[in-house]
């Protein structure tokens, strides 16, 4: 997610499904990547999601990810995509691939009528990821006080973004690979 991303250009990565088989290299990403242990819950969240939730892989290696799920809006009228991680191992930051990962997961949720905005929680201090997702069209919509327990400062500004006004783009140099388990992406 760094701001050189677009200036040395995309690597050319692999995305693929979250398995029960690449689930551990996931977690592995995610202690390495962020301050915050993730519970089991988190990662069944994911794997509901479906095709939102990919992982980003330079021929065998894992090199990044993002983690979604799905809420229902409080009317139970529609959906919300919740964007939980996006994180990418630093030797790979700034080939584009949180962008193509952030691209993919807005194009999938957009395509489904249902799923109305996305949106995410960031630390208040990490004024660079902030920038990162206002430069997709996400919008501030407020501070949740003590959100976090680990950090300090505990807030969280909350970003939001209008599914249903997302232009879908297509993502360079990605092709869907088949999941650790042999089986073609959505199997």
């Amino acid at each position: 997610m760094d701001s050189d991303d677009e200036q040395r250009g995309p690597v050319e990565v692999t995305f693929r499904d979250l398995t029960p088989e690449n689930e551990p290299e996931l977690r592995r990403l995610n202690s390495v990547v962020f301050p915050i242990r993730y519970s089991d819950k988190f990662y069944q969240e994911c794997a509901a999601a479906g095709r939102v939730t990919q992982l980003a892989y330079i021929g065998d290696e894992l090199v990044g990810a993002i983690a979604c799920r799905l809420e229902l809006t409080p009317l139970k009228s529609g959906a919300r995509l919740y964007l939980m991680t996006v994180g990418v191992y630093a030797p790979h930051r700034n080939g584009a691939i949180g962008t193509r990962l952030l691209r993919h997961a807005l194009n999938e949720g957009s395509a489904d009528t249902f799923i109305e905005d996305a949106y995410l929680h960031v630390h208040t201090p990490n004024t660079e990821a902030i920038a990162f997702y206002k430069r997709f069209g996400f919008v501030e919509d407020g501070v949740v006080q003590n959100y976090y327990k680990r950090l300090d400062p505990p807030d969280a500004a909350v970003l939001k973004l209008n599914l249903r006004e997302w232009k879908r783009e297509p993502l360079a140099k990605v092709r869907y690979g088949r999941g650790a388990n042999g089986a073609e992406p959505g199997e």
